[in-house]
């Protein structure tokens, strides 16, 4: 207890001693002017609306999956092959037979877990590196549009988009335990999520391999919908940030 009292008595004291000698030199202290504390602005935005509907994030999704259907073509035919020992091996009666196929079943049960495994590790270093990329063009937004309207705070939160999704027990059971900061009211001006996703399929739209603009309205729908509201988009992107 000692150890917190003695920087503090030191402190009093030098206090003290300032006290004293102003008077004796006959200067008054100045106050310092009071003004008000400023209360923060703050702002949130749902983070699966703005990733439902971005366009790029829309498009790289679209293009995992296919990678994953073209990587997961033998996948498919070894199954079917597996398919087809397994019913010979359960109609074979030789013993000797049975053995042979049943060593095929595993050589090939192997061969498909290792190919799902080399799959799944592909398509989640690209995941990784299209996460990376679609975080930094969001927070380049979020920073943008928070100078613009003069926030101090923007919450990042997720909720359900559709009035569908709005009904699911599951999300109603993950909104009363959530892992962060989970707003339960949000004022129509202060949420940024559809700004957000203008400004980001505005600045960073989605494009092939060509470098073509993608249509992502003729990709296989991926659902959701947000509902207008306030905020002011920026108007272009920091040099070098498209």
């Amino acid at each position: 207890m000692s150890r917190f009292i003695r920087p503090l008595t030191a402190c009093s004291v030098m206090l003290g001693l300032i006290g004293l000698i102003g008077p004796a030199r006959g200067q008054n202290p100045a106050t310092p002017p009071t003004q008000p504390p400023q209360r923060p602005a703050i702002a949130v935005f749902n983070m699966a609306a703005v990733m439902r509907d971005y366009g790029k994030a829309k498009y790289q999704v679209y293009l995992l999956n296919k990678k994953r259907e073209e990587l997961s073509k033998d996948i498919i035919v070894w199954r079917s092959e597996l398919a087809k020992l397994q019913q010979e091996y359960q109609q074979q009666q030789v013993t000797e037979l049975r053995d042979k196929l049943g060593k095929q079943m595993v050589e090939l049960s192997r061969k498909i877990q290792d190919r799902e495994a080399e799959v799944n590790r592909i398509l989640n270093d690209e995941a990784s590196a299209i996460i990376s990329q679609l975080y930094d063009e969001i927070k380049t937004v979020v920073d943008k549009t928070a100078e613009m309207n003069g926030y101090h705070i923007v919450f990042a939160y997720p909720d359900a988009v559709t009035a569908e999704e709005m009904k699911n027990p599951m999300i109603k059971e993950l909104k009363l335990k959530p892992p962060a900061a989970q707003p339960f009211y949000v004022a129509r001006h202060v949420d940024l999520t559809p700004v957000l996703i203008q400004t980001l399929n505005a600045w960073y739209p989605p494009k092939d391999a060509q470098g073509n603009v993608v249509d992502v309205s003729k990709l296989p729908p991926l659902g959701g919908a947000v509902t207008p509201t306030g905020g002011t988009a920026p108007a272009a992107p920091p040099s070098g940030q498209r």
